[in-house]
């Protein structure tokens, strides 16, 4: 098979260098493979242009979860027409790796390097909001302000350090902005709201029972929030795996909501990575799909 090999060097630390690259051997050893190296947005967005052009079966992807997010946007606004048999692979190197979890895929360079020779392949399931995609959430209000305040140089340097850092700054300067949320004909206001397509959060964290295979997400509406109830949601996420025990979180499964703000912005991330701040969103199920590699 031919497959592109694509390294995100700006998601993953120096020390993964070597990792990844024992990966690429493994697969150069049995199959045609074009190493990419992307240091920035830009030079990777150049890149998808010519990528799509090309014959390739797989694409595999070295970094985190934003650089897979990243790459399936980029795929689609070039109009990339994939093959049936055309599957992405992910190769674990970022901060959180929660697709690692969702594909059900170790840290063993044998076993991830199996993987991503296999065919055991399944169509994901990809949410839309506003003109992007994205695989595994999207959070608007707090932990988006998170995401926002994050170096990416520190970032690679401290790992998942800075996340508690940075948690526990905004926690102590705790800002929040109104959000309109209209969903399943209700309106409803709250201070930060949590799409999740995913099983999991902050990690490797179980929330709800959904996956990305499912046609279906999670919405997490949070109303009036104070630093007590988030230290009982924190707690919540780490030792109950279910968000559903507070009474002042609304669960809905729903294909749309739809999320405005009364006067200023509100920042946005999707799969971890800052998608700005906007006053307007609309999130909802697409009929948009990418086959995975999933761990034997």
């Amino acid at each position: 098979m031919y497959y592109c090999f694509l390294y995100n060097k700006k998601a993953s630390s120096g020390k993964k260098t070597t990792f990844i690259r024992k990966i690429y051997d493994n697969l150069k050893l049995f199959h045609q493979v074009d190493l990419f190296e992307t240091s920035t947005e830009q030079e990777a967005e150049g890149l998808f242009k010519k990528i799509v052009e090309k014959d390739y079966d797989r694409l595999i992807i070295a970094g985190g979860d934003g650089s897979v997010c990243f790459a399936i946007n980029q795929l689609i606004k070039n109009n990339f027409q994939p093959k049936d048999n055309f599957a992405i692979g992910y190769v674990p190197a970022g901060t959180a790796n929660i697709l690692q979890a969702e594909l059900g895929m170790s840290k063993n360079i044998k076993k991830i390097s199996k993987t991503l020779m296999s065919d055991n392949l399944e169509k994901t399931n990809l949410v839309k909001i506003n003109s992007n995609y994205f695989i595994l959430m999207a959070g608007i209000g707090w932990d988006a302000q998170i995401v926002q305040s994050i170096d990416s140089k520190i970032k690679k340097i401290l790992g998942k350090i800075i996340f508690g850092i940075k948690g526990l700054e905004k926690f102590i300067f705790l800002k929040s902005t109104k959000i309109k949320v209209n969903i399943d004909n209700e309106e409803l206001l709250a201070d930060w709201v949590l799409c999740s397509n995913s099983r999991y959060y902050a990690g490797h964290h179980k929330i709800t029972d959904t996956n990305i295979f499912e046609e279906k997400f999670t919405t997490y509406i949070f109303k009036d929030l104070s630093r007590l109830k988030l230290l009982y949601y924190i707690f919540l996420i780490i030792f109950n795996g279910n968000l559903n025990k507070s009474t002042s979180v609304i669960t809905k499964n729903t294909n749309e909501v739809k999320l405005k703000t009364f006067d200023k912005s509100i920042p946005i991330q999707i799969d971890g990575d800052n998608f700005g701040s906007l006053k307007d969103i609309v999130i909802k199920s697409s009929k948009r799909k990418f086959n995975l590699l999933k761990a034997a």
